[in-house]
């Protein structure tokens, strides 16, 4: 069978109205999401739903996938090695076009459940009926109600994996798949089904705990070699008139080996023994039993005829089969070509200029290119490529690869990631190269040699245009080092169950003369810094596969010419109580300041905490003000320093990082575990947002209660700071201890330490998740989740004799019956007061403070329930969430502060305000989606409210998004509509009710129009509106239009 080559019609941040919508569904998603290091049900990762077509990057990856995706005709998606996609229930992935999830051996492509309990059935999975056949290699499908569907195309399915769905792992009718390399592994229907006029080729191919594992049905037709079959319900489930034939394969250890309504070949009977039963004739009650066989919905259906024989049909295949070997000497060649066009205009306020969105004409295009030669050799090729008025021409991403059994070289931008604590996504212009020698028993290389070099980051020249912002030019201070990464590395994989691989990476940054680029001697944003790390990899797997295992440890240092500097910035920052966590986005927003306008509710909480009672406007105001007197403190910093690259020059344990996982299955339960050590010195240019000086443990267990319940319970503690300078806390669990147990440090250390800005934190959360299903048609969960946060803060409670501050308002100061008063004048305002307590509040001035020795205390409960019914061919999800924090934070040296009884606010003016931070969220999120052949919709409606308790602050939001598709002249036509709306609006009271507001309203219309089976165009057009009434500066409007011409070879 051909390979498949796919459409690459990426699409441009700037041209594309797809991206916008891209963009606002993944902003709707954050803004919904709960605080920051809150545990929900669902994972994150960058949202995504709606039509889809060009490449998914393994920089944006994990992707989650918020809503049904679409590949439409005459439109690709290409998938690059290391992506996951993460379904949340009841989505799908539908490809009338072309799919290529080019997964490597190192780097799966991965579909699963977004669940963080995940379960089978949770998603849909992927039905494929495009013309053009598609191929998904080394990649994994789990969870799936059905894992792959395909009808009238071909499929090339490569060293992959298909486990845990409920209906079918693979199901084919009128199409046909070649299997090689792949495993299916715990589906509870059937494996493999293969329909009415379906074929399959297996080599090398195992299937092992599932219900059924070949399930052949009327006119179905397989040809398997090297197939192994074991631990099964049912080996072979064979309904008569169909092709079987196997060829040095294993049936054996199953139940049944196999069950057929007629006699089977001879191949087939003498690969089978050593079952429970080796042949049973229950084959229809067995059929019976399995649920009804999947559907794909507006395609044209090849109709059975009840006469037709398979002898007629393998005489059909075997005048194709000899015709295709007569035109098979040759390479084959096939790809896609896109050409388009587009015009934006943007209007923004009077006075205000335009830095959101490159206005006038644009153009876009894009190529994939796929050669493959009869002995398995390819050559790839695609390119993106994008010009407006301000980037006269991007290039992003522009890949050559070849690959044949032994050697696999790529030329020009590719993702480089395989561990997290050293290399999670590594970008990479250049070249890379690997070279596999000899098979294990497994077929798979015994060896493999890899090694990679290029640009990892570009540069940013003084007055150069930022190629992400427009207007926006590169100022001194702003400039980025040209970052060039080296790597090697060598795995050994001696068995299947078995792999370590051991290797390098080093970075250095090159600003005076970097390579191939235009240079510059002033200085940058970020610290210079020359990098190495050594890392070594494990992973095993323990008969009979139940208990997994990976080990990870890494070994790396940077050192920095820059040290002094990026230090007196970062001392601005932490002195203003800034989450340390949020270091490396604050250095971004030191290179783009006009970002700061961008950042999502989440991007603003991660850096400020969940503890500031700042409004979005006054969080991005405090911003600005921070961003320059960071600056201004790096460009006062005494440069002149002999020798200032002192970080990292001495190796010891602070330069270590270790992280380790075990996934272990036993029956109905499911148990997993991680741990992970950073040290303070550790860096690796592989994971270069990685924060330092952490440890992580966590643990989870899921028990299948019941046939329609499951229960899970899981535990996870952060520590953030563990070391705090010095070689203490190895554990992370006893802050200032040597070995980090739960014993506390001594009151000398506690005393030194008691106002340092960055104490140890600890994050812990606890989650009970019930999973109900209650019928095919009707599931609900009932989840809970408790974060508790603690930190020591340099926090103290101080007398302010300024009258402004209103101290002296607080109710304890009220005059008292039979005592002396005395008159305060603040601002020609008089007030009288209690003489003795305001003298008592007045005397404590003398002293340090009050109150000292903070520990911050914070509860957050989250419950969440959602309940999802399908109702013939529409789905109705209904759910709420509810969220409480609560302040519990305390001064353990508070014998002062014990003697004045005053309210929380008035402490808030002293020093800290006692639950000014707390709230009670709640949200109510309702879904209806709709499938026919004539229409499909999906509406979404989320209404958020948030109440704090500091100044009767209130949020009230509703989100809204509507996408309709309608196919029109047997799909000549296709129209659609899409529609977003978001209104917020804050309240709170200071010196009388105030109030802000934030609007969305985003519409857009497309036609797609498909000329032949090679040509096609689209035609859209839209508006977005960012209405921003009280902060003008931020609001704009973008009108849109363009064209897209596409064509298949």
């Amino acid at each position: 069978m051909k390979h498949v080559l796919i459409t690459a019609i990426a699409l441009t941040a700037s041209l594309s109205s797809a991206q916008t919508e891209l963009q606002a569904e993944a902003q709707t998603a954050a803004q919904t999401e709960q605080t920051p290091a809150q545990k929900s049900p669902i994972l994150r990762g960058t949202a995504i739903s709606g039509n889809i077509r060009g490449f998914l990057r393994a920089s944006e990856s994990p992707y989650l996938v918020t809503g049904d995706l679409l590949v439409d005709k005459a439109s690709a998606l290409v998938i690059e090695p290391g992506v996951i996609l993460q379904f949340t229930p009841g989505s799908k992935l539908k490809v009338e076009g072309q799919i290529v999830a080019a997964g490597i051996s190192t780097e799966a492509v991965v579909f699963k459940s977004a669940a963080r309990t995940p379960k089978a059935g949770d998603w849909k999975g992927i039905t494929i009926s495009g013309e053009n056949g598609s191929e998904l290699r080394n990649a994994v499908i789990a969870d799936a109600e059905n894992g792959v569907v395909i009808e009238n195309t071909g499929l090339n399915l490569h060293g992959s994996s298909i486990k845990n769905s409920t209906g079918r792992g693979l199901y084919i009718r009128n199409g046909k798949a070649e299997i090689t390399d792949c495993e299916f592994t715990d589906n509870q229907g059937a494996a493999l089904h293969v329909s009415n006029y379906g074929e399959a080729s297996l080599d090398n191919v195992v299937f092992k705990k599932n219900t059924v594992a070949i399930y052949n049905s009327n006119l179905g037709y397989i040809d398997a070699s090297g197939t192994t079959i074991q631990e099964n319900g049912y080996g072979i489930l064979d309904m008569g008139n169909s092709h079987l034939t196997l060829k040095n394969s294993d049936i054996s250890k199953n139940t049944v080996g196999a069950s057929a309504a007629d006699v089977l070949d001879n191949s087939v009977s003498e690969s089978i023994s050593g079952n429970a039963n080796d042949f049973t004739v229950d084959s229809r009650t067995v059929a019976g039993a399995l649920s009804e066989d999947p559907q794909i919905f507006g395609i044209k259906k090849r109709i059975t005829d009840p006469d037709e024989k398979i002898g007629n049909l393998i005489k059909s295949r075997e005048k194709e089969s000899a015709l295709q070997d007569s035109t098979a000497k040759s390479w084959n060649i096939i790809g896609n070509v896109m050409l388009g066009g587009n015009y934006h205009h943007v209007i923004t306020g009077k006075s205000y200029e335009n830095t959101f969105q490159v206005p006038g004409f644009g153009a876009e295009a894009s190529a994939y290119l796929l050669m493959q030669s009869p002995d398995g050799r390819t050559i790839e090729f695609n390119a993106d490529l994008s010009a407006d008025s301000w980037n006269h021409f991007s290039p992003n991403p522009v890949t050559l690869s070849y690959t044949d059994q032994v050697n696999h070289l790529v030329l020009g931008d590719f993702q480089k990631s395989q561990g997290d604590i050293y290399m999670s996504n590594l970008p990479i212009f250049g070249v890379g190269y690997t070279m596999s020698l000899l098979r294990n028993n497994a077929d798979m290389p015994l060896f493999e040699l890899g090694g990679f070099f290029g640009e990892a980051r570009r540069p940013y020249a003084w007055n150069d245009r930022h190629p992400l912002i427009y207007k926006e030019y590169i100022e001194d201070g702003e400039l980025q080092a040209q970052r060039l990464a080296y790597g090697a590395s060598f795995k050994w994989a001696p068995v299947r169950r078995f792999d370590a691989t051991v290797g390098i990476i080093y970075a250095n940054d090159e600003m005076e003369d970097p390579l191939l680029r235009d240079g510059s001697s002033r200085s940058t944003g970020e610290p210079m810094q020359t990098s190495f790390t050594m890392y070594a990899d494990g992973n095993w797997l323990f008969y009979p596969g139940d208990i997994e295992l990976n080990g990870s440890v890494a070994v790396g240092r940077a050192d920095t010419a820059d040290v002094a500097k990026e230090r007196a910035a970062n001392k601005v920052f932490s002195e203003a109580g800034l989450n340390v966590s949020s270091m490396g986005t604050l250095r971004q927003l030191m290179n783009n300041e006009s970002r700061i306008r961008t950042l999502s509710d989440q991007e603003l909480y991660n850096i400020f905490g969940d503890n500031t009672t700042l409004t979005r406007s006054q969080m991005r105001d405090s911003l600005r003000t921070l961003i320059r007197d960071a600056k201004l403190a790096k460009r006062e910093e005494d440069s002149d320093i002999e020798d200032s690259r002192v970080m990292g020059l001495n190796w010891g344990s602070q330069n270590f990082a270790i992280g380790a996982s075990l996934d272990w299955s036993i029956y109905k339960t499911t148990i997993s575990a991680h741990v992970k050590y950073v040290g303070e010195d550790f860096y690796s240019a592989g994971s270069p947002d990685q924060l330092s000086d952490t440890r992580e443990f966590g643990g989870r267990i899921e028990q299948e209660i019941r046939d329609y319940w499951t229960l899970g319970f899981a535990y996870q503690i952060n520590v953030e700071n563990a070391a705090n300078h010095g070689n203490t806390n190895l554990f992370g669990l006893g802050e200032g201890t040597r070995w980090g147990f739960f014993d506390e440090a001594s009151d000398s250390w506690q005393e030194e330490h008691e106002l340092d800005n960055d104490r140890t934190k600890y994050i812990q959360n606890f989650s009970l998740e019930n999973t109900f299903k209650i019928s095919n048609n009707i599931s609900t969960r009932l989840n809970y989740n408790l974060e508790y946060r603690t930190q020591y803060r340099p926090y103290q409670l101080q007398v302010n004799q300024f009258y402004k501050d209103g101290v002296f308002l607080d109710d304890w100061f009220a005059p008292r019956k039979g005592k002396k008063t005395i008159e305060l004048t603040d601002n020609e305002n008089s007030t009288t007061v209690d003489a003795e307590r305001w003298a008592q509040y007045t005397g404590y001035a003398i002293e340090d403070y009050l109150a000292s020795n903070f520990q911050e205390r914070i509860f957050r409960h989250t419950w969440a329930a959602d309940v999802s019914l399908k109702q013939g061919k529409s789905i109705v999800k209904v759910g709420g969430v509810l969220s409480i924090r609560s302040d519990y934070s305390k001064f353990y040296k508070d014998s002062l502060a014990n003697l004045l009884d005053l309210a929380d606010s008035t402490w808030g003016k002293m020093g800290y305000y006692f639950g000014g931070a707390d709230y009670l969220e709640h949200t109510y999120p309702l879904s209806w989606t709709l499938e026919t052949d004539l229409l499909q919709n999906s509406l979404i409606v989320r209404p958020r409210f948030k109440n704090y308790t500091r100044d009767e602050m209130k949020e009230s939001e509703i989100n809204v998004d509507e996408e309709m598709t309608i196919p029109l002249m047997n799909k000549f036509l296709t129209l659609g509509i899409n529609g977003e709306f978001r209104y917020l609006l804050t309240t709170w009271e200071d010196d009388g009710e105030q109030d802000e507001t934030e609007m969305d309203i985003l519409g857009g219309l497309n036609v797609k129009v498909n000329h032949t089976k090679h040509w096609s165009s689209e035609w859209f057009a839209g508006t977005a509106m960012y209405l921003r009434p009280d902060s003008k500066r931020d609001e704009y409007t973008d009108i849109y239009g363009g064209i897209r011409v596409n064509y298949i070879f």
